[in-house]
C-alpha cells in the first residue's frame, strides 16, 4: 500500500518544478531577463525538494525528472550566485539546454546504474536496450528543441510529454527482474 501511495505521489509531483518554472518564465506574459532569473531562483528551490523526495525512495528515481531538476538547480545556483555566464549559456541554447541536461543524466545512468535510463530493474540486456531507445528519443527531442527554439510549446512541452509517455511505456514493457 505504501509503495502504491509513493508511486502516485511521484506521478503527481512529476515535473511540477519544471511546470512552475515555465509558468514563472512564460505564463505571466513577461519574458524578460529578470523573469527568467526569478523563475530559476524560485523553481530551483522546488526542484531541490522534489529531488530530495525522489532520491529518498528505495526505487530508482525517474531520470527525466532528475535531469530536469538538475537543470533547474544549476540555473537557480547560477542565478543566486550571479553567474550570468551560465544563464547566458542556457539562453544561447534555449530549450535545448534542458534536453542536454536530461541526455547527460541518461548517458550516465545507462552506463553506470543497473536500472539504466528507464529507472527500472530488470534483465540487463532489456534495460540497456530500453535505455538506449530512450536516449535516442531524447536526442530527437534535442533536435526538435533546436529546430523550434523559442516556441516553448513545440520545443519543450510536447517533447517532455512524449518522453514521459515513452519512458512509462518502456518501463511497463520491461520484464521485472527475477
Amino acid at each position: 500500500m505504501r509503495t502504491a501511495a509513493l508511486a502516485i505521489l511521484e506521478y503527481l509531483i512529476g515535473f511540477i518544478a519544471l511546470a512552475f518554472f515555465a509558468y514563472l518564465a512564460f505564463g505571466r506574459g513577461q519574458t524578460t531577463d529578470e523573469s527568467f532569473v526569478y523563475a530559476f531562483k524560485a523553481s530551483s528551490l522546488l526542484a531541490i525538494g522534489e529531488l530530495a523526495f525522489l532520491l529518498a525512495r528505495t526505487t530508482p528515481a525517474n531520470r527525466l525528472i532528475l535531469g530536469a531538476n538538475l537543470w533547474l538547480i544549476a540555473g537557480g545556483a547560477a542565478a543566486f550566485t550571479e553567474q550570468w555566464w551560465w544563464l547566458r549559456v542556457y539562453q544561447q541554447f534555449g530549450e535545448a539546454s534542458l534536453f542536454l541536461a536530461i541526455l547527460l543524466v541518461g548517458v550516465v545512468s545507462t552506463l553506470f546504474t543497473p536500472s539504466g535510463f528507464i529507472a527500472k530493474l530488470g534483465p540487463s540486456l532489456s534495460v540497456q536496450r530500453s535505455s538506449l531507445l530512450l536516449l535516442v528519443a531524447v536526442g530527437c527531442a534535442l533536435a526538435v528543441a533546436v529546430y523550434f527554439r523559442g516556441n516553448v510549446k513545440y520545443a519543450a512541452v510536447i517533447p517532455i510529454i512524449a518522453l514521459s509517455w515513452l519512458n512509462r511505456l518502456l518501463r511497463h514493457r520491461l520484464p521485472s527482474q527475477a
